[in-house]
């Protein structure tokens, strides 16, 4: 559950970097919208993915604990939602305004509109770097979900691999309490060596898919 809450966080400060950017005017190009636009997706079923989690939490304090985080990420999630939109249109009826002082003084071409000589025509260097750039970003955050996906499998396989022990112990106390024979005991360790086995498989994949996906993708 902490990968999950680091994760989250990690999203959640980065998209707040992304939105100062952009409400302070230092970069209000398309590319930084669209970007903010798949953070904000992408940070939801973060909080969605920690909430399931939580609600799972045996410990009450550590499940309280959790729930409030969940709460606070999604109150941060909305003013950042609010500040993005809000700012969206101020920009929006800035650039309208110019547009029309631009063609009532000439027919001038509207702002925020780049003539083009043909539909071939090639794109800056500066907007190559743009879209390589977000790309890129985009290329992290998604092995960032993947990583993080890998790390929530591996936390469920050890949480359960604690509570088979702990299952195993106390069946083997009653079975001793109760008198049962000694071939059921060992038929309940043997079945408990089999479900470790299966926990070491299990652990061993999902490294193995963590390795596979950092060597071939990052």
């Amino acid at each position: 559950m902490n990968s999950l809450y680091n994760h989250a966080l990690k999203q959640t400060q980065a998209l707040q970097r992304d939105l100062n950017r952009f409400t302070t005017g230092e970069d209000t190009s398309t590319g930084l919208q669209g970007q903010i636009t798949a953070a904000f997706g992408s940070l939801d079923r973060s909080i969605a993915d920690f909430e399931k989690q939580a609600r799972r939490e045996i410990l009450t304090a550590k499940r309280e604990l959790a729930l409030s985080r969940v709460q606070k990420f999604r109150d941060e999630l909305q003013v950042m939602r609010l500040n993005f939109d809000n700012t969206k249109k101020e920009q929006d009826q800035k650039l309208n305004q110019a547009n029309r002082k631009d063609l009532l003084a000439g027919g001038a071409t509207p702002r925020g509109i780049s003539p083009m000589e043909h539909p071939y025509q090639t794109p800056s260097p500066m907007e190559h770097a743009m879209r390589e750039r977000g790309f890129a970003q985009n290329t992290e955050s998604h092995l960032d979900d993947f990583i993080t996906q890998a790390q929530h499998v591996l936390d469920n396989l050890t949480d359960q691999h604690g509570i088979l022990k702990q299952t195993q112990r106390k069946i083997l106390d009653t079975a001793n309490t109760l008198g049962l024979s000694q071939n059921v005991i060992r038929y309940i360790e043997r079945r408990s060596a089999q479900d470790k086995w299966i926990f070491i498989v299990g652990i061993i994949f999902t490294i193995g898919c963590m390795w596979a996906i950092v060597h071939y993708f990052g």
